[in-house]
């Protein structure tokens, strides 16, 4: 039976973005640092698939075909030369922790798909795949991403590799709080006549970018980090400030997904430009 692709919505850029903008900044000058870090790729892309992958067939036994077989082979086998050939002894800590976070999704997961709840605002939410809250700590499991890359690189996780992590955990789950309530507004079914409504609806949004902007300009003050770091951030806060607009307008869903996998790419670029020039 062939592999099937993970649910998440743009689950592939939430696990690329952190992990190459992580490896741009850490650097690869050596077969040192490059052979890890091919190492760590793999084992992160076979888990991801495996996840995803045995989350859609829905069944224990589908652990058993051969492709899935195949992929815990190669994920644990690339996993094994990390630790006894490449003493990156820390990645067990940073896989310790997704696995923690892992079974509280799994479990909002279920609680989703079990909840016959009828009314109003649970009718829109049960459109949904997944409930907001698995959504945002599944950013928060494959935001893990980034950590791993530049362990595997540099053989431990510092301050900038830290910093890392945390801002890119931070972009996607603003991303994910936009997308949420841009798919919401239409699956509501009304017309939004006043900002006022806009904003009692999709609250959250507007919320999280307002404190992730102080946050941002207080930490690049205080800290004295480089002011692009700010600028990477504009385009997605600039985006969910649209919602006040857009909210319950239709619009092309797989235009939405190619505008999120822009701001990604933008936001990484723009994010590892601020470090290596300031570095």
């Amino acid at each position: 039976m062939s592999l099937r692709m993970p649910a998440e919505h743009g689950a592939w850029g939430l696990l690329a973005v952190p992990f190459f903008s992580a490896a741009a900044v850490a650097g690869v000058h050596s077969a040192e640092q490059l052979v890890p870090l091919v190492l760590v790729g793999v084992a992160i892309l076979s888990l991801f698939l495996l996840r995803g992958s045995l989350e859609s067939a829905a069944s224990w036994r589908a652990a058993f075909e051969p492709a899935h077989l195949a992929l815990a082979a190669a994920g644990a086998a690339t996993s094994l030369a990390l630790i006894f050939l490449y003493d990156r002894y820390l990645l067990l800590v940073l896989a310790a922790s997704a696995a923690v976070l892992y079974l509280p999704q799994r479990a909002l997961v279920q609680q989703h798909e079990e909840s016959k709840s009828l009314d109003a605002g649970e009718k829109i939410r049960r459109l949904e795949k997944r409930n907001l809250a698995a959504e945002l700590v599944g950013v928060a499991v494959l935001s893990h991403a980034a950590p791993a890359a530049w362990i595997a690189v540099r053989g431990e996780l510092d301050r900038t590799g830290s910093e890392l992590w945390a801002l890119n955990l931070l972009f996607f789950l603003g991303g994910v709080l936009y997308v949420k309530y841009r798919v919401r507004g239409l699956h509501a079914h009304r017309a939004f006549a006043s900002l006022r409504e806009r904003v009692a609806f999709a609250w959250p949004v507007f919320l999280y970018h307002v404190a992730l902007a102080a946050f941002l300009a207080a930490w690049v003050l205080v800290e004295s980090r480089p002011v692009l770091l700010i600028v990477a951030f504009v385009p997605g806060i600039l985006r969910a400030c649209q919602l006040a607009v857009q909210l319950g307008q239709r619009f092309p869903i797989r235009r939405l997904g190619w505008s999120e996998v822009i701001h990604a790419v933008v936001f990484a670029a723009l994010l590892v430009l601020a470090f290596r020039t300031a570095g």
